[in-house]
């Protein structure tokens, strides 16, 4: 088995890169928002198709900042299992080694 810090070091680990499963509930999800939104800048002109664009643009922002971070936790929250695993011990039994 290759180590995993070598292939993130080498560039072959990209976590944010995937593909939606085909009939997934998140590609139906992506679907209707995908639908809505070409709806609405067909439908909408001027001050109201600026404020979709603002929208769209914010939530975009929103959504890959909230995935970053929600990334990142995720690894403090292995790290924290690891410690415990190492260093912690049982409220009411010691070990014997």
């Amino acid at each position: 088995m290759r180590s995993i810090i070598r292939e993130f070091y080498l560039g072959n680990i990209s976590p944010d890169v995937t593909a939606i499963r085909q009939s997934s509930e998140l590609e139906k999800a992506v679907q209707e928002m995908s639908e809505a939104e070409s709806f609405l800048r067909e439908h909408l002109d001027g001050e109201c198709l600026t404020t979709l664009e603002r929208l769209v643009s914010a939530q975009l922002a929103a959504s890959a900042t909230t995935a970053q971070e929600r990334y990142a936790d995720g690894f403090r929250t292995g790290a924290k299992f690891m410690l415990d695993i190492l260093e912690g011990c049982g409220e009411n039994l010691v070990p014997l080694v």
